[in-house]
């Protein structure tokens, strides 16, 4: 049986999404409306980019995806009607952020000790919020290792 979300977490996570640089355009994604159902009451969402990933060889193995960072993990997330393919990392196993762009589009990799995960053809604003929300994450992360 599926939780019943209340309309405050979804409020909230519309409002953090927004603050984070998510256009009109974004909103209209499968995953994105599936985002409540993944995104814990006590999580924040401070970075998303969202756009293509690979999955093959050519053209055609250009899917949608994104890559959502909270407070507590960043998640990679497919959702369409019918599949839902969901990845989740902790800061502490990630190594670093990649962002190159050609003309107005960009491409962000987020490299991990378990996979790298790659969105290309990304909105620049989310983009950039998104990796240096994790790096800033990764560092936080790091110094609490050392203490």
């Amino acid at each position: 049986m599926v939780a019943q979300l209340s309309s405050t977490h979804k409020d909230r996570i519309a409002r953090e999404l927004k603050e984070v640089g998510l256009t009109r355009f974004g909103k209209m994604k499968f995953a994105v409306r599936y985002l409540p159902n993944i995104i814990h009451e006590d999580e924040h969402i401070g970075g998303i980019v969202y756009g293509r990933y690979r999955t093959g060889p050519g053209l055609l193995s250009l899917i949608e995806g994104m890559l959502i960072a909270t407070d507590k993990r960043v998640v990679f997330l497919d959702h369409k009607p019918g599949y839902t393919n969901i990845d989740e990392v902790t800061y502490d196993v990630v190594s670093g952020v990649e962002m190159s762009s050609v003309a107005f589009m960009y491409a962000v990799k987020l490299h991990t000790k378990v996979k790298d995960y790659s969105i290309r053809f990304a909105n620049a604003k989310c983009a950039k919020v998104f990796a240096a929300y994790v790096e800033g994450r990764r560092l936080k992360t790091l110094a609490s290792q050392l203490d």
